[in-house]
């Protein structure tokens, strides 16, 4: 992590975490049952991997997860978790948690280099109560309830990188609208902890939360293609010390939106995100930006 991003560990920190791994783990099926990666492995993300209702990923701190472009079926692999189920990653300043890539990294082919991570829980959405919904792209991945409170674990000193392919079921429908966050937050609750979380050369947004009441501090967003952070649905978190850092292809710092019925009145529960403490930049010259976050990347 480089420039002002409150995320970021020294240069021998970055070289720690990325040395060499223990044996190289393939994960290719649904997690469910409690299950423990560690950072003593190197585990290659090669499907869409959901953690199933009532079954706990936790990673330890320093794990390195690379994922591929697209598996077998044309889709790109992502780590869904599922509502009821909770995910444990918990890094630490040293050593962060990373999700990447199993891809080259370029100057010109950073992003849309596999899905992203998915959390899904019970929080409320627009609508009347117990609206639910299907996460866009994804095979009957629902979120939304009636539990703004409840919990799907923690994330904590974790970075995301080079995501945001589409995840539909073929390459073809790549730019179709199927591109994944980042970070998807749908309809997750605000027992949930999300702290210390970088987003970066996403091919979408970088942090989207669709309904619920999840806060989050000291979130990076930086060189994603479209959004910065994105609120939706309802959301009725709070967001302290974000930060994001745009280039020439990025869309907004901050998109937030409600949800209007046919009539054009805005639907109940309204969003009501709530911010305290953003700075927002834009790079116009990014080349020289891409090499230096290029030093020492997550790959």
């Amino acid at each position: 992590m480089r420039g002002p991003t409150i995320v970021a560990p020294t240069v021998v920190a970055l070289l720690c975490a990325f040395a060499a791994q223990g044996a190289i783990v393939s994960v290719t099926k649904d997690i469910a049952v409690d299950t423990k990666w560690t950072s003593a492995n190197e585990y290659n993300l090669d499907t869409q991997v959901k953690v199933l209702a009532g079954a706990t990923l936790t990673i330890q701190p320093g794990t390195m997860i690379r994922a591929a472009k697209n598996d077998s079926s044309g889709r790109a692999p992502a780590l869904i978790i599922t509502q009821g189920a909770k995910i444990d990653a918990q890094g630490t300043a040293s050593q962060p948690i990373t999700f990447t890539t199993q891809e080259t990294i370029t100057s010109t082919n950073n992003r849309g280099l596999w899905g992203g991570i998915v959390v899904c829980g019970f929080g409320i959405l627009s609508g009347p109560t117990g609206t639910t919904s299907f996460v866009e792209g994804l095979d009957n991945i629902v979120y939304g309830g009636t539990n703004n409170t409840d919990n799907s674990g923690v994330m904590r000193y974790v970075r995301i990188w080079h995501g945001g392919a589409d995840v539909g079921v073929s390459t073809s429908l790549q730019g179709s609208g199927n591109e994944i966050n980042g970070l998807t937050l749908a309809g997750v609750r605000s027992g949930t902890t999300l702290e210390y979380i970088e987003v970066a050369f996403n091919l979408d947004d970088g942090f989207e939360l669709f309904g619920g009441a999840v806060n989050g501090r000291y979130l990076s967003s930086i060189y994603n293609k479209d959004d910065a952070f994105d609120t939706d649905q309802g959301y009725q978190g709070k967001l302290q010390f974000i930060f994001a850092l745009l280039d020439e292809d990025g869309n907004h710092a901050a998109e937030m939106d409600g949800v209007l019925d046919a009539t054009g009145a805005i639907v109940q529960p309204r969003s009501y995100p709530q911010v305290y403490g953003a700075t927002f930049a834009k790079v116009l010259n990014q080349d020289s930006y891409y090499y230096k976050l290029s030093r020492f990347p997550p790959h």
